[in-house]
């Protein structure tokens, strides 16, 4: 693996006064900020690494707020620069070695969500499979529970039929033989009454009246029997339709409730089905937004990259303090472009995916 070079002080001062002559002129926050941070980079110790050099430009910004924050970003840019030029070969190994693991990463992460879809699909298929059983099960116990019900209240209106038929079949009887005993009593009156009126009449008489009499007796014994008769057929034929429209009407809620249960089954599934695909829709855009934001961002990092120059480091020319510029105090660019290039940090990952 090729060495990554760090810049010594020379060079970091030669890149910052490349920048600041490049016009011709040097402002006065220009000429105070590289005091500033020539004090900085003489009290640091040991090698400038990128997050050295970072932390030091931001100390030095900080002591020095009226200099234009887009002055200091250019600044940042060509220390940047410099850097690139001296590690050019070590930037680019790194970033193949940090795609090549970033592909591998992804090839493992694919294989693992493929296997993970799969288990879902195969749980998801058994317990649809489970719910679908259950619910099998419970319409058939449902109907065997009514069949059941149904028996019962047939065999409870038969027996009651029947006791009701044999209460009218006692009372009848009785009824006739209250009928025949006053009949019985009248007879005798009547035949007392003929035998007086035939001590008194005729015989024939008194015979013709006692026949009339029976005839009458037996026509009104059959004229009520067959009255009776006619109601009790129409009882049993008014209770029959009562029974067949409650038989109907419950034949038509149970359909109802099987209609409504099949149409929330399948308005579940589909239910499912829709929020699989807009998870699936989303985690797509979200890598898609991911991948667009991690390579606007490198290549907003790159940048034209100067000539590599061997430079001693000159004195400042004299001040010809051209006119200021304003600018806001944050250093978020600066930060975001020097973070692009850190070898060993996790942004180069990033610009590997885009050089694959």
């Amino acid at each position: 693996m090729t060495e990554v070079k760090e810049l010594n002080l020379s060079e970091i001062l030669m890149a910052l006064q490349d920048f600041m002559t490049s016009d011709g002129a040097i402002s006065g926050e220009q000429r105070e900020f590289y005091a500033v941070f020539r004090q900085h980079l003489n009290g640091h110790v040991g090698e400038f690494k990128v997050e050295d050099i970072e932390d030091l430009l931001m100390n030095a910004k900080g002591e020095v707020p009226n200099l234009p924050e887009e002055e200091f970003i250019k600044m940042g840019e060509a220390i940047l620069n410099q850097y690139r030029n001296k590690n050019e070969d070590a930037l680019n190994e790194r970033i193949r070695a940090l795609a090549a693991e970033q592909a591998r990463k992804r090839a493992l992460a694919e294989e693992e969500r493929l296997r993970r879809e799969e288990e879902e699909r195969i749980a998801e298929e058994a317990r649809l499979a489970e719910e679908e059983r259950l619910a099998e099960e419970e319409r058939l116990a449902e109907e065997e529970r009514l069949a059941e019900e149904e028996r019962i209240a047939e065999e409870a209106r038969l027996a009651e039929e029947a006791r009701q038929a044999e209460l009218d079949r006692i009372a009848e009887e009785a009824r006739l033989a209250e009928e025949a005993r006053l009949a019985e009593i009248a007879r005798a009156e009547e035949e007392a009454r003929l035998a007086e009126e035939a001590r008194l009449a005729e015989a024939a008489k008194a015979a013709e009246e006692a026949r009339l009499a029976e005839e009458a007796r037996l026509a009104e014994e059959a004229r009520l029997a067959e009255e009776a008769r006619l109601a009790e057929e129409a009882r049993l034929a008014e209770q029959a339709r009562l029974d067949e429209e409650s038989r109907l009407a419950e034949e038509a809620r149970l359909a109802e409730e099987a209609r409504l249960a099949e149409e929330a089954r399948l308005a579940e599934e589909a239910r499912l089905a829709e929020e699989a695909r807009l998870a699936e829709e989303a985690r797509i855009q979200a890598e898609l937004e991911a991948g667009q934001a991690a390579k606007q961002a490198y290549w907003e990092a790159q940048g034209d990259l100067p000539d590599d120059e061997v430079k001693t480091v000159p004195d400042l020319p004299v001040d010809t303090s051209p006119p200021q510029s304003e600018g806001g105090r944050t250093g978020g660019r600066l930060m975001r472009l020097l973070g692009a290039v850190v070898v060993l940090g996790g942004a180069a990952a990033g610009a590997a995916f885009y050089v694959l």
